[in-house]
């Protein structure tokens, strides 16, 4: 369902009262409708998404090439960052580096081995090592969520990691949240929550919460990383 046809099923949900469908559009809404529209958004972005930093479907890659004598890549899209601007990231996953010689293609990739930051700083940002560019073994991710090299860098090299987007806002009548469609009504199921205690409207609220904390155990289930036990240690 898109940002219109959720907060048409809110105003179904919720009995306003009213001419069916409800609102014919997101924008420009006052009053009652306005509080539709509202409470569905920042049930998207304010309950569902950052419920956790890692859900599946807010997870993505990002490819930069290295720069000849360049230690840390900031965020960015610019010449010499990670290719990433500011306002749509959330965190790195961070075990997920690899780097190729770009010349010669992935059939010379290999994975880079995370270590923290301080260690990389002590490691790779200290006397002659500063100055000595190679093909970086090693990454840690800066305070400021730049991605930092080591050893610092030759050119020439495509480095790639996944991370996880920032939450988004709905906004245009045709905008899509981003999760699956079969967990789009968890967002109706929350916005009842609102709705029903703005309202005092106990049934609403109830029923919200009930179907909204079912939702939530399956998605938790499906889209988060997959829990691994370690191996017999002997």
């Amino acid at each position: 369902m898109n940002y219109l046809q959720l907060v048409q099923r809110l105003w179904l949900e919720c009995g306003v009262s009213g001419a069916s469908p409800g609102p014919a559009t997101v924008i420009g809404q006052t009053g009652e409708s306005q509080r539709l529209v509202t409470w569905i958004d920042a049930a998207w972005h304010d309950d569902i998404q950052t419920a956790h930093k890692d859900w599946g479907w807010m997870r993505t890659s990002a490819s930069f090439t290295t720069v000849l004598n360049q230690a840390i890549y900031p965020l960015g899209t610019g010449a010499g960052t990670v290719g990433v601007p500011v306002a749509s990231f959330g965190m790195w996953a961070r075990d997920t580096g690899r780097s190729y010689n770009t010349a010669a293609g992935t059939n010379s990739e290999r994975f880079i081995d995370y270590v923290p930051y301080d260690a990389w700083r002590n490691a790779y940002q200290f006397g002659a090592v500063r100055n000595s560019p190679s093909w970086p073994l090693q990454f840690s991710i800066a305070p400021d969520k730049s991605i930092c090299l080591g050893p610092v860098a030759l050119d020439g090299y495509t480095f790639t990691f996944d991370y996880f987007t920032a939450p988004t806002h709905l906004a245009a009548d045709t905008d899509v949240p981003a999760l699956p469609e079969g967990y789009h009504m968890a967002l109706v199921y929350k916005a009842m929550m609102m709705y029903g205690a703005f309202e005092g409207a106990t049934e609403v609220y109830d029923r919200g919460e009930l179907e909204f904390g079912k939702l939530m155990q399956r998605m938790d289930a499906d889209r988060l990383p997959e829990v691994l036990f370690g191996g017999a240690l002997a």
